[in-house]
C-alpha cells in the first residue's frame, strides 16, 4: 500500500515529468493523476489546485534538480567541452523542464525559474568555460556572455538526436558566432564587459 508521502512523492514526479514534456498549456490534473495511478480525491489531500502542483514542480527543479546538477558538475567537470555535456546527457529530465521553461518565459513565474535555475549553477561553470574557450576576463564580466549562451543554447535544443556529441555541436556553432565578440574583449581587456564590447 502507498503511504501518505510516497503518494505525494509520486503526484510530484509525475508532474514534473508530464510539465517536462509538455509544458503547462496541456498539463491537466486528469493526466497527472492516470499517469500516477492515483485517485484525483488523493491530489487535494496534498494540493490545493492545478497551479499549486505546478509551483511545486517549480520549487522541485531549483531545489532538487539543480542541487543534483550542481553536485554532478562539481564533481565531472574538469574540461567544459565534453565534461559539461555528458553531465547534461545524464540528466535529460531535468534539462528538458529547463528547455520548457524557457518555450514559456512570457510567463513570470517560468521565466523567473529559468533565469534563477541557471545562475544556481553558473559559478562552478563560468571558469571551466573560460578556460576552455581562453576567455581572458573576469568571472563577473563573463555572466553576461555565459547567459546569452545558454539562451542561444536551449532556444536550438532539439530531443530529436539527443546525443553528447550533438549537445556539444550546438556549443560550438554558438561559441563560432561569438569567436569575433570574445576575440574583440579579450584585446581590450577588464575595461568592459564582453556584451558591451561593439565589433
Amino acid at each position: 500500500m502507498t503511504n501518505v508521502s510516497d503518494s505525494y512523492t509520486i503526484w510530484l514526479e509525475t508532474a514534473y515529468r508530464l510539465f517536462a514534456e509538455k509544458g503547462p498549456i496541456d498539463f491537466s490534473v486528469k493526466e497527472v493523476a492516470k499517469e500516477c495511478g492515483l485517485p484525483r480525491t488523493n491530489f487535494y489531500y496534498y494540493f490545493d489546485n492545478k497551479e499549486d502542483l505546478l509551483d511545486k514542480t517549480l520549487e522541485l527543479h531549483i531545489k532538487s534538480t539543480i542541487d543534483v546538477f550542481n553536485v554532478e558538475i562539481s564533481n565531472r567537470l574538469h574540461t567544459y567541452i565534453p565534461n559539461l555535456y555528458e553531465v547534461v546527457y545524464d540528466l535529460k529530465l531535468g534539462i528538458q523542464f529547463t528547455k520548457t521553461l524557457f518555450k514559456h518565459r512570457d510567463i513570470l513565474k517560468y521565466n523567473n525559474a529559468y533565469i534563477k535555475g541557471n545562475a544556481l549553477s553558473a559559478d562552478i561553470i563560468i571558469p571551466k568555460f573560460k578556460d576552455y574557450f581562453h576567455i581572458n576576463l573576469p568571472d563577473d564580466q563573463v555572466k553576461p556572455l555565459w547567459f546569452i549562451l545558454v539562451d542561444a543554447w536551449y532556444s536550438r535544443l532539439s530531443f530529436d538526436n539527443y546525443t553528447v556529441e550533438y549537445l556539444c555541436e550546438t556549443c560550438y556553432d554558438i561559441m563560432n558566432a561569438l569567436g569575433p565578440l570574445i576575440e574583440l574583449a579579450n584585446k581590450q581587456g577588464a575595461s568592459k564587459s564582453i556584451v558591451d564590447t561593439t565589433v
